[in-house]
């Protein structure tokens, strides 16, 4: 096959997987009876209000959206509130100067969304860099987290780590044109229930993207202290439920370990056959795993 064609029947599958992602999303959208909406500064959000029991934040990690989410919330208790959010500079929320990516500003957006749909306390599920932000979440504003759901989560030690070489140079988490295929590899270990068409069509607008997603990072990465992740969790008193997939190839197994140690009230679940998003690889366990954490808090 020349590579005409293969440019071709490669753009022809993201144009099909654009069409197959709205439909999906319209159609799980209405399966988990969730309504999206917008903050008065430009914070998208999907939510179903709560008819018991403490409702369930979800926040995607870096480059992802608030969609990674709606298998999940699908599959909980359809009493229990839901909420999922873009934050700044993701998915269809305003963008933010580099200034204002770091993991406090991420979390201060969650919290001024929880205000905005009138959540006072909320179970936070973070994946990857947004379990950093629900570790933030859990530290400075520990009045509204009733508990924390670590999925794939970066550790205490991110901004000291390996991934600070990744803020100034090449970062497997920005792939270019001709590494979609080695991204997806890299990300997901279990094909998501969607068709590969809507994995390459996600994958490419994170290639179109490369620029602003290269000044988030460095906004997420290099902002610590304060700004970034706590590195002493041991201060978080809320009750922390840590899961992690057994082939995650992001980030390694033993930074669940460390957290699930360190955070006082925690467990930890390793998942096999699982990569680095189990909330759409396995999104059924999941629900499962999350609506079981939240049963034991209410």
């Amino acid at each position: 096959m020349t590579a005409w064609h293969t440019r071709a029947r490669n753009e022809l599958e993201v144009a099909l997987g654009a069409v197959q992602l709205r439909a999906l999303e319209r159609a799980i959208s209405l399966a988990a009876n969730v309504r999206a909406d917008r903050t008065p500064d430009g914070v998208a959000y999907f939510a179903r209000p709560a008819r018991r029991g403490v409702p369930v934040v979800g926040i995607h990690g870096f480059g992802g959206d608030k969609e990674t989410w709606l298998f999940m919330a699908a599959l909980v208790a359809r009493s229990r509130g839901v909420i999922g959010i873009d934050l700044p500079g993701h998915g269809r929320s305003a963008d933010v100067a580099e200034s204002h990516a770091s993991v406090r500003h991420h979390a201060e957006a969650v919290v001024r969304t929880l205000d905005h749909v009138g959540v006072e306390r909320a179970v936070i599920c973070g994946n990857s860099m947004g379990g950093g932000v629900a570790l933030r979440l859990a530290a400075s504003w520990p009045d509204r987290v009733a508990g924390i759901v670590l999925v794939a989560s970066v550790g205490r030690d991110v901004h000291a780590g390996g991934a600070l070489a990744w803020a100034h140079g090449d970062n497997p988490l920005i792939p270019r044109a001709d590494d979609i295929d080695r991204f997806m590899a890299l990300a997901l270990e279990r094909p998501p229930p969607v068709g590969r068409a809507v994995i390459r069509y996600v994958v490419t607008q994170r290639v179109r993207r490369a620029d602003a997603l290269h000044r988030l990072f460095r906004g997420f990465i290099l902002a610590d202290g304060d700004a970034g992740v706590p590195s002493d969790v041991a201060q978080i008193r809320c009750p922390a439920l840590v899961i992690h997939g057994e082939q995650d190839r992001i980030i390694d197994k033993r930074t669940a370990l460390d957290l699930s140690q360190a955070l006082p009230r925690a467990e930890l679940v390793v998942m096999r056959g699982v990569g680095h998003v189990p909330q759409l690889e396995a999104p059924r366990a999941m629900a499962r795993l999350v609506e079981r954490f939240a049963r034991a808090i209410d």
